[in-house]
């Protein structure tokens, strides 16, 4: 046998001194030692899809690491399902996409998508933990108590707080003699009222409960007035509105009152449904005048008045109790939804006070 049949195989390769390809190589090689992990998470808004992907594939391109075209459909379908899955659950729903680059000879990344759904009363509940009371101001809405106050001077109210949170309005009328039912869903809330009802041996009940619940039941005919201020904004549909001005109509005696605060729509603006998505996570459900007038239809239910909630509260509130919280006139001028700084947003808070017939 000859030398050049010895030869290894290794030896039969053109020897190559090219430092571009060189170069190439080492990377090749380089990359099986880098590693690296990460995660996204989005707000579950279906409508933001295809913002969510360009993202998505623009981060793993900048990572070097460009998901094939089968990989990049196949993780675009899971998106999209994870998303209204999501979606359909809370408003509050997020996506999480975790991710990881994986090893040459394979190509792209590693990806698992889940959903994360905290309820409302966990929403609420971390807020107790994380902000700095008072969560919802210090004072009462200056219309509650101008709707109070339209009833006369020394009487005693049945009144029934939906959603009353931490006793902002029902906490001072309960101290004013009014005897004050509050519902509310927010372990944390009931435990700050139950202490307060204790401490001061107010005429007030707390029952854990939401309102939307068909189980979720009041004395019937009984409430000389209801109140409901930043709930209806956590609404979803105009179903949920319409049962909500049912359930309030079951609630109050003929001739009481029903104050409320909902998101409408000016100028006829119909918001599209990405807007609509938005305002749902943004807990600024807002409603159209033609979806308002459907859930009251056929309803025992007169308006009396209708008013901008932030201009009524700038001009009554005390001085030193405006602003109620540092997010409320961005919340309030629908600002939330739409950022804009040079406009005003299509949508305003109203004040909504309907007679009982």
């Amino acid at each position: 046998m000859n030398q050049e049949q010895t030869l290894s195989i290794n030896d039969q390769l053109p020897l190559v001194t090219s430092p571009d390809i060189l170069k190439k190589a080492v990377i090749y090689k380089l990359d099986s030692h880098i590693s690296g992990r990460g995660e996204l998470a989005f707000p579950c808004l279906p409508g933001m899809l295809e913002h969510y992907i360009n993202i998505v594939e623009s981060l793993f391109s900048h990572l070097g690491r460009p998901m094939p075209k089968e990989r990049q459909l196949q993780l675009r379908q899971m998106i999209e399902r994870k998303l209204a899955e999501g979606f359909n659950v809370s408003t509050t729903s997020i996506l999480v996409i975790q991710y990881e680059l994986v090893k040459p000879p394979k190509k792209g990344m590693a990806c698992q998508v889940t959903v994360r759904s905290p309820t409302l009363e966990e929403q609420y509940e971390s807020w107790v933990e994380k902000r700095k009371p008072p969560l919802f101001g210090s004072y009462p809405d200056a219309r509650v108590l101008a709707t109070v106050a339209e009833f006369g001077e020394n009487i005693s109210l049945k009144i029934l707080d939906v959603g009353g949170g931490t006793g902002r309005n029902a906490l001072p009328l309960a101290r004013k003699g009014h005897d004050v039912d509050v519902l509310e869903l927010t372990p944390a809330f009931i435990e700050q009222l139950q202490t307060a009802i204790a401490t001061e041996n107010l005429s007030m009940n707390v029952v854990k409960g939401d309102i939307l619940d068909p189980l979720t039941r009041m004395q019937p005919a009984f409430y000389q007035l209801a109140i409901a201020t930043e709930v209806v904004s956590h609404f979803r549909d105009v179903e949920q509105l319409r049962l909500f001005l049912a359930k309030m109509s079951d609630f109050i005696c003929p001739g009481g009152m029903l104050l409320f605060n909902i998101f409408l729509t000016v100028d006829g603006y119909v918001p599209d449904e990405l807007v609509r998505e938005m305002g749902q996570l943004s807990w600024s459900s807002l409603f159209t005048a033609k979806e308002f007038a459907t859930a009251m239809q056929g309803l025992p239910l007169a308006i009396v008045s209708n008013e901008l909630v932030i201009e009524y509260e700038r001009q009554h509130l005390p001085q030193t109790a405006w602003p109620p919280t540092s997010w409320f006139e961005s919340w309030a001028t629908g600002r939330d939804i739409f950022p804009l700084a040079n406009g005003r947003p299509p949508v305003e808070l109203r004040w909504i006070l309907c007679r009982r017939m």
